[in-house]
């Protein structure tokens, strides 16, 4: 009877298999935001009065979000409620930015070239930063195969 129950125990034994754990440490990007105000005191003339720019100090932009995340920028003038994504063109004045690590620079010029007045109030600026990781790293993913990049970046 021991030999039954041995040998019937057996197979259970045999396939029965240790269950291999995996953990996989996943890195998490994040996005980061502030506002910052522009005072009419923080811009700068260029090229005769056609130029105007106002540097903002970000420490937080770094050279890891620089080189592989993003950064955008979102201006709000006094008397509106709404943000506009840049780079804009708003009644013959186009606005850009620039960014580089530690800081970004808005830009404003009028499209015909004249010389122009920088604005006489506050802007808000919206900055927001996003942290990424760089596909580079991922040589695994097939970037022409939807499936694969679901898979590797867990979208469903």
């Amino acid at each position: 009877m021991k030999r039954i129950s041995l040998l019937l125990a057996l197979p259970l034994i045999i396939f029965s298999s240790c269950k291999k754990e995996v953990t996989e440490v996943q890195q998490v990007d994040q996005a980061f935001s502030a506002v910052y105000t522009i005072e009419p005191n923080d811009w700068i003339g260029s090229n005769g009065g056609k130029m105007y720019s106002a540097e903002l100090d970000i420490p937080e932009l770094d050279n890891i979000i620089y080189q592989d995340g993003a950064v955008l920028v979102y201006l709000s003038f006094s008397g509106t409620d709404y943000y506009e994504a840049l780079p804009q063109v708003f009644e013959g004045i186009t606005y850009g930015v620039l960014h580089s690590d530690g800081f970004i620079t808005i830009d404003m010029s009028a499209l015909s070239g004249n010389p122009i007045t920088p604005p006489g109030q506050n802007v808000k600026a919206k900055v927001v930063l996003i942290d990424a990781t760089r596909l580079a790293l991922r040589k695994d993913v097939n970037l022409k195969d939807l499936k694969s990049v679901e898979r590797a970046f867990n979208i469903k």
